[in-house]
């Protein structure tokens, strides 16, 4: 058996809000999650490169003055830290509270720069403790919102001003909070508005498919009513019967259905049409297959009613099919999807046939299954050889 073509990938929701209940923040978009990643690996070059190169300028600026005790501890520290941090980030992202914890550690380092760094480098503001600050205050500004990064930074600014003797000394960093802050809400917001104009265009597209797909099933009612209705009408009206008949009985029975069927559906108002559940509109057709057993393999999916309603139908015309010609008493159906989108595969181990070799009053596959996705802008493929069982695929949108 051949794999089914084209899977279907997803598509990018905006969250709906529910009356009655607390809202929930907003998903973050493809955008904002490109940043994140982005800003991941830039903490980790600004931590583990900073390290690096302050450890060798603390060694290189050291006096005699400086304890070694006093420079080896916390340069060992901060090395081992920022291994730690590299470490972390990679394996659960920038967290809020790796990046607190970095802030503490810079903090405790600016504090006790009087023992790391001469007293004539602090004096003259040009020590190497400045850009280390520094930092620890991109880092927080980039992952974090402005209600924790913006106190964070008070805190590396109020310990690098006491570490130096000086409060005023850290209005560089003051300075550099402000420019930062600035940038990174720009971007952000720049990256919001795509993510919520990409998904706003997709939630168009979807409801003009799902327009379609109700316009296309108001032809079809149109059509079942000339084949049905009308035709009985018809032959009334010209004589056909002249006495009381079964097959006309029978006849206007199945068109009292058709038109049962039309006034019971649902009516879309402003064009918009609700979403309805798969599973029990998929157990219901499988059940009603008779002897065949279809194993079902189920995801909560959801869909516009008139889309749910066609891609179950050729399902059903899919089943139907494995009963009747695939010589075998098993079926499986398997569905992947979420909201507004589905991918389902009906699979049989049968003695299958050759697609290619179907004729042409044979209407079931290229009417009632690929006829009908394509009307209601979706897909649908067949894959099978003799011998080797059928897989139809249906998907929406295409």
């Amino acid at each position: 058996m051949e794999p089914a073509a084209d899977p279907v990938g997803g598509q990018i929701q905006p969250p709906v809000a529910r009356p009655g209940r607390a809202r929930r923040p907003p998903l973050k978009g493809p955008s904002d999650q490109a940043l994140d990643r982005l800003a991941g690996w830039y903490a980790i070059a600004l931590r583990l490169g900073g390290a690096v190169l302050f450890t060798a300028v603390a060694v290189l600026a050291a006096t005699k003055q400086i304890s070694g005790w006093w420079l080896g501890v916390p340069l060992t520290a901060l090395c081992s830290w920022s291994a730690f941090f590299t470490w972390r980030v990679r394996r659960s992202e920038l967290t809020p509270t790796v990046v607190l914890a970095d802030t503490a550690v810079i903090s405790a380092l600016a504090l006790a720069q009087q023992h790391l760094v001469p007293a004539v480098l602090i004096k003259d503001n040009t020590t190497w403790m400045l850009p280390l600050a520094c930092t620890s205050i991109y880092i927080m500004q980039i992952a974090l919102r402005p209600r924790l990064a913006l106190p964070g930074a008070a805190v590396v600014v109020v310990a690098y001003g006491l570490g130096s003797g000086h409060l005023a000394d850290g209005w560089l960093l003051v300075a550099e909070t402000i420019v930062v802050a600035g940038l990174v809400a720009v971007i952000r917001g720049g990256a919001r508005q795509a993510d919520e104009i990409v998904a706003a265009s997709l939630e168009t597209e979807r409801q003009i498919r799902a327009e379609e797909a109700r316009r296309a099933d108001e032809r079809e009612q149109h059509r079942q009513l000339h084949d049905t209705i009308l035709s009985t009408l018809t032959m009334v009206a010209a004589g056909a019967f002249a006495e009381r008949s079964p097959a006309l009985t029978a006849q206007a029975a199945g068109d009292l259905r058709v038109l049962q069927g039309l006034a019971g559906a649902p009516a879309v108002p402003g064009g918009s049409a609700p979403l309805t559940d798969l599973r029990p509109e998929l157990e219901r057709v499988a059940a009603s297959t008779g002897d065949l057993a279809v194993r079902l393999k189920l995801v909560p999916v959801t869909l516009p009613s008139p889309i749910a309603d066609q891609l179950v139908a050729c399902v059903g015309e899919a089943l139907r099919n494995v009963e009747q010609h695939a010589g075998t008493g098993q079926a499986e159906v398997t569905v992947t999807g979420g909201a507004g989108w589905a991918h389902v595969k009906i699979t049989d181990r049968g003695r299958g046939f050759d697609p290619a070799a179907t004729p042409p009053s044979r209407r079931g596959i290229r009417e009632s299954i690929t006829g009908r996705m394509l009307a209601a802008g979706g897909r649908a493929a067949i894959a099978s050889h003799p011998g080797a069982g059928t897989t139809v695929t249906v998907s929406w949108p295409a």
